[in-house]
Parts: structure tokens; sequence; C-alpha cells
């Protein structure tokens, strides 16, 4: 009966210590918000493009890319009703880049003719990059 009690409490130290080390290294700061092995954080003050991106960046982070559906959806359930600035700047033609200087597919629309990109209720959308909003940040899990 007291080897059974020293294994199972052997077990449950060990089991704790497991736990312990996983969440500490796949984990998001206070604040963030896990997704997909991403952390995302919600500014809750304003700033222009460049300031929020600057912002994210002293972070570890940047503005955030979104790769998938189910990043937009999970994006616009969390941005609340606020519009936020994401990190994909337009050209000219309407061509995209990312902040990872990845070219952006079109996968989804962007309306507007400015430069600077932004999500709202309805998607994507450009404004000029010295108005103020809030900003997502993303980075990956540590």
């Amino acid at each position: 009966m007291c080897i059974t009690f020293a294994i199972s409490l052997i077990f449950i130290i060990i089991l704790i210590i497991v736990l312990a080390f996983t969440s500490t290294q796949d984990s998001c700061p206070d604040d963030w918000i896990s997704f997909q092995n991403k952390c995302y954080y919600f500014s809750k003050e304003e700033g222009d493009w460049n300031s929020s991106r600057h912002n994210c960046v002293t972070q570890r982070a940047d503005l955030t890319m979104i790769d998938t559906e189910e990043e937009m959806a999970f994006l616009k359930r969390h941005k609340c009703t606020s519009d936020h600035w994401i990190g994909l700047e337009m050209t000219e033609n309407q061509a995209g880049r990312w902040v990872n200087g990845t070219i952006f597919n079109k996968w989804f629309s962007v309306r507007g003719n400015e430069k600077c990109a932004y999500l709202d209720d309805d998607g994507a959308a450009t404004a000029r990059c010295y108005t103020e909003r809030k900003w997502i940040c993303r980075r990956k899990m540590h």
C-alpha cells in the first residue's frame, strides 16, 4: 500500500512538472490571446500605422498578417467593434505586401484606395496611414 501511494505521488509530481514546463513553453504574454500556435495582441490605445507597427516590434511581434479564413474569423471576433490596423500595405495598382515582405495573394478583398490596411466589421479596408486606430500584433507562440 505504501509503495502504491509513493508511486502515485511520484507520478503526480512528474505530471505537474511536465504540465508546468509545457504551459510556460507554449504560452502567450499576459493580455495576449493564443490561436493556432500564434499570439495576438489587440491594443486598447490608438496610433497611426507606423507607430502601431513600432509598438508591435518592441514586443517581438509585428502587425498581424491574415493567412487563413479561420484566422480572419478569429480576428474579427476578437476585435469587437473597433477598427484595427493590420500588417498589409497596398500599392497604386492595388497589389499589396505584408510586413514580412510576402506579396498579398488577394485571397480576400480590400476596400479603398489608400496605402495602409485595417480590419473592420466587413473585412479589410485601407485608410491614410496617419489615421489613428487600434492595432493587432501577432507573433509566434514561445
